[in-house]
């Protein structure tokens, strides 16, 4: 028996199970869509979904390839993780930034409210319970999706996603750590490991030459950002971050972000055999060794891609 995908009719009310078509779906960093090429006639707005799993979405775009006589229809659109990437989190009127502070179910609901995605898209609280977010500033005018998964992450949790009983039910839950627990012989990896990265950025802010607004921010051996300078010389690898408009505090607070964000240890693809047993989330972290050369990356889940064909799911992730 294949993997039976649920298509919905325009209002959202299941109409068909199929088992003969083929999927590519992919949620997370840059990537939040699908292609669904399938022998079957579905209107525009329909969901289409896999049971109790984050894979699925909204159709929005129909290719039609007509040759010899014989159709081939190719559906496409934005996956849930799609749908709450295309809303901007906006801080209120006179605000300066959009901030929270609460239980994670409370946060995330009025966060839906806000972007509109309410009823269809709804907070729950998970089995392992509710979480407390003591507070949270977002950055301005954030897509939904990133700004969550920045909140998510800024509180060692991961989003969640299902479409469960007409709903699109989300949850935070603690992300994964996956270190020394995976046998290396359940997955494969692609990794690249970086020893030196830039350690030293200058932001640029507010001002005109000597007047101008300059912000220093460096990162040590293991990348801890602050103002003490710990490489110098050949060592010191520097770039300057241009931000004309920033005051003094906001250049500092970018620019040391921007140095943050540099400082992976380095990029990995992993392949889990299809018989391994393991699930990852977006958010979870794994460690990858390899133990010809001795190298190890510890890098975060950042994109999940499912495809189905000939009844057959594999999952691949990316990390980072």
């Amino acid at each position: 028996m294949g993997v039976g995908l649920v298509v919905t009719d325009a209002n959202h009310v299941d109409s068909m199970m199929v088992e003969d078509y083929s999927l590519d779906c992919a949620w997370g960093k840059d990537e939040n869509d699908f292609e669904l090429t399938v022998d079957k006639l579905i209107p525009q707005g329909a969901f289409v979904y896999l049971e109790e799993s984050e894979c699925g979405g909204i159709v929005d775009a129909l290719r039609d390839q007509l040759e010899r006589g014989d159709s081939t229809l190719t559906y496409s659109g934005r996956t849930w993780h799609g749908m709450l990437e295309n809303k901007i989190l906006a801080p209120d009127s006179g605000q300066d930034y959009l901030t929270v502070s609460g239980n994670a179910s409370t946060i995330l609901g009025a966060l839906l409210s806000r972007v509109s995605l309410t009823p269809l898209f709804k907070a729950v609280v998970p089995p392992s319970g509710d979480v407390s977010i003591k507070s949270y500033q977002f950055e301005r005018y954030v897509d939904a999706y990133t700004g969550v998964c920045a909140m998510a992450k800024a509180n060692g949790l991961k989003l969640k996603v299902a479409y469960r009983s007409g709903h699109v039910e989300t949850w935070l839950e603690t992300a994964g750590d996956y270190g020394n627990d995976i046998d290396s012989d359940l997955l494969d990896f692609d990794a690249s490991r970086t020893w030196r990265k830039p350690n030293h950025m200058i932001g640029l802010g507010k001002g005109e030459l000597r007047n101008r607004i300059v912000s220093h921010w460096y990162a040590d051996s293991k990348g801890n950002v602050t103002q003490t300078q710990t490489f110098k010389g050949l060592d010191e690898i520097a770039q300057v971050y241009d931000y004309s408009s920033a005051e003094a505090d906001e250049l500092a607070k970018n620019t040391k972000k921007k140095l943050q964000d540099l400082q992976s240890e380095g990029e990995v693809k992993v392949t889990v055999h299809e018989d391994s047993g393991i699930v990852f989330d977006v958010g979870d972290t794994v460690t990858a060794r390899d133990n010809l050369t001795g190298i190890t990356v510890n890098a975060t889940i950042s994109k999940k891609i499912v495809k189905v064909s000939g009844g057959v799911m594999s999952v691949d992730y990316e990390a980072e």
